[in-house]
C-alpha cells in the first residue's frame, strides 16, 4: 500500500511553506486546547497566555496516521513509520532494546512490510516525543491513532544523557514527561524507521558519542544508538543569529528568544505568564520595537526546541550568544492534562521535562514569533 495519500502531500505542502520561510525544522504544536487556573480548575483561554490559548507550531493534519496494513503506521506530520504493535517486545534492558529493535523484520510484530534486519531502530527522545499530544491523559498520544498495545508505561529512547551516561532517557506515555534511568531497567521498547536524509522532518537530538550500560565510550557503529543513527534535519551553521537587538533568532525554529535570559526572574506559573506577555522594547536591553503582548512563555515544545543532548548545563548549543542562562528549572505555558494544578517545565542543567506545581517559582525565558499554520492558511 503507498505510503502517502493525497492528505499527505497536503501537508508536505504546507511543510515546504514553511521551509520556505526558513524553518528548517519548525515546531510542531503541543495539541494542548484547553486551559487551567492554579488550582486545576478548567478556565477561558482568552487573555491567559497558556498554551492552550497560543496555540504556536506546525498544525498536525487531520489525517495524520496512515495504517499501510503491512504491520506499519507512517506519521506523515513527521514522516517516520512506526510498528503498529507498540509493545511487541515488552519490557527490556535498554541495551536489549536497541538489538531487537534493530533485529526486527518482516515476519515479526504481524509485519509483511519486506522489512530486513537493520531496518529498524529505537526511537531517539525527539521522535518518540513528536508521538506526545498534551490534551490527553492515560494515553497521551492523539486521538483515533490506530496503534495497538500501547503501554502507558515508561519507554526508552535511544538517546543517553551525556550528563550521566550510566543513564538513557524514557518517556512515560501516559502524561509525557522526558526522564532518564540506569540502562539496567526494563522499560517497553517502540521500534521505528524511516525519517533520515532527505526525508527527515524532525532536527537532530545534537547527540554524536555512545557509551556502554556502564557509561563507558565505545564506538557508535552498528550499536543503533543515537550518537550512531544521528537521525533528522542536521542544523543550520550558525544556529543562531544574535540580532543585535536584544534578540536572538534560532535559524533552526525560526522562533525569536530573549537574549538576556534570565532577565524576568523566577515566578509562578500564572505569574510567568504575566511577565513574558507584559514585555516589551525598553525592557531587559530590548531595542526591537517589540510591544507588550509580543512576547510569551514558550509552550513545552519550543522550549525543548532549544536544548543539545550532547552537553550539558547548560543543555545549550555550544557557542550560543545568550547571556545570563541559568542551568535550573524553567517554566513553559504547558499544564499537565492529567495534574492540571501542574504545569511543565525543563531542567536546562541536565534536561528533563517533568511538572510541578503551578505555584512554584521556576525561571521565565520568553520568546516570540513561530508560527500557526493550518494547511494553506496562516493566522
Amino acid at each position: 500500500m503507498n505510503a502517502f495519500r493525497p492528505h499527505s502531500f497536503v501537508f508536505l505542502g504546507v511543510f515546504a511553506t514553511a521551509l520556505a520561510y526558513g524553518q528548517i525544522a519548525p515546531v510542531f504544536q503541543t495539541g494542548q486546547t484547553k486551559c487551567y487556573d492554579d488550582n486545576g480548575s478548567a478556565i477561558k483561554c482568552r487573555g491567559t497566555g497558556q498554551d492552550g490559548e497560543t496555540r504556536f507550531g506546525l498544525q498536525a493534519p487531520k489525517h495524520r496516521f496512515q495504517d499501510n496494513a503491512d504491520g506499519t503506521v507512517t506519521d506523515v506530520m513527521t514522516n517516520l513509520t512506526w510498528l503498529k504493535n507498540a509493545d511487541c517486545f515488552g519490557a527490556q534492558v535498554w541495551d536489549r532494546g536497541l538489538s531487537l529493535s534493530n533485529k526486527l523484520a518482516a515476519g515479526m510484530c504481524g509485519l509483511h512490510d519486506q522489512s530486513t534486519p537493520g531496518t529498524w531502530r529505537m526511537a531517539n527522545i525527539l521522535e518518540l516525543q513528536s508521538l506526545l499530544d498534551y490534551d490527553n491523559v492515560g494515553f497521551a498520544l492523539p486521538k483515533g491513532n490506530p496503534f495497538t498495545n500501547v503501554s502507558p508505561g515508561t519507554y526508552w529512547t535511544s538517546t543517553q544523557s551525556p550528563a550521566a551516561t550510566p543513564l538513557a532517557w524514557f518517556i512515560t506515555l501516559s502524561i509525557g514527561p522526558t526522564v532518564f534511568d540506569v540502562k539496567i531497567n526494563t522499560f517497553h521498547i517502540w521500534p521505528v524507521k524511516g525519517g533520515l536524509g532527505r526525508d527527515a522532518r524532525l532536527p537532530k537530538t545534537g547527540q554524536t558519542g555512545c557509551w556502554n550500560t556502564f557509561g563507558q565510550p565505545i564506538g557508535c557503529k552498528g550499536t543503533g544508538q543515537d550518537g550512531d543513527i544521528q537521525a533528522g534535519v542536521a542544523w543550520p551553521q550558525p544556529r543562531f543569529a544574535d540580532n543585535g537587538n536584544g534578540t536572538v533568532t534560532d535559524n533552526m525554529t525560526n522562533l525569536v528568544w530573549l537574549k538576556q535570559s534570565n532577565c524576568l526572574g523566577f515566578a509562578s506559573f500564572s505569574a510567568a505568564l504575566q511577565k513574558a506577555n507584559a514585555l516589551k522594547s525598553g525592557a531587559c536591553d530590548l531595542t526591537d520595537r517589540s510591544n507588550r503582548g509580543d512576547w510569551r512563555v514558550p509552550n513545552v515544545r519550543e522550549l525543548q526546541s532549544l536544548q543539545d543532548y550532547s552537553t550539558f548545563a547548560p543543555d545549550l548549543p555550544p557557542g550560543h550568544p545568550f547571556v545570563n542562562v541559568q542551568p535550573t528549572l524553567t517554566w513553559t505555558s504547558t499544564t499537565s492534562t492529567g495534574l492540571a494544578a501542574q504545569a511543565f517545565f525543563t531542567i536546562f542543567g541536565v534536561g528533563p521535562t517533568v511538572f510541578e506545581d503551578k505555584a512554584v517559582s521556576y525561571a521565565v525565558w520568553p520568546v516570540r514569533g513561530g508560527s500557526r499554520t493550518r494547511f494553506g492558511e496562516e493566522f
